[in-house]
């Protein structure tokens, strides 16, 4: 559970870095790399950050649990890009960031079994 936590904050400071050091013009948008970092990682942190935590809530991290909470976070991240489409919430409706989720969802699932494998490990 410490790990999840730990992680679920890491990939969250993460993202809120990024929004910042690009906000405050410390890191310029001009170079298609650091374009691609501002647009699409902070989206990346953000589900690792929300599945982590959520995850933490399942009484039993089994392999329904985990293909629940990759449902429902992914429903989430539709719902705000739809909201964004109509222009409910602020942003930019991108197709890409709908990609970049289950991106972030599969590498959010590989970890999760990481983890799940090394505390199996660990108590054996």
């Amino acid at each position: 559970m410490k790990k999840r936590i730990s992680l679920s904050m890491i990939f969250m400071i993460l993202g809120m870095v990024i929004y910042l050091l690009f906000d405050i013009k410390f890191i310029s948008k001009s170079n298609i790399v650091f374009s691609l970092i501002r647009n699409y990682l902070p989206d990346i942190c953000w589900v690792l950050s929300f599945f982590f935590i959520n995850i933490n809530f399942a009484y039993n991290i089994s392999k329904k649990a985990l293909i629940l909470n990759s449902i429902y976070i992914f429903v989430i991240a539709l719902i705000f890009e739809f909201l964004q489409l109509f222009n409910i919430a602020r942003g930019t409706f991108d197709v890409l960031d709908i990609l970049i989720y289950s991106i972030s969802i599969i590498i959010a699932c590989f970890l999760e079994n990481k983890i799940k494998r090394n505390e199996y490990e660990k108590n054996v």
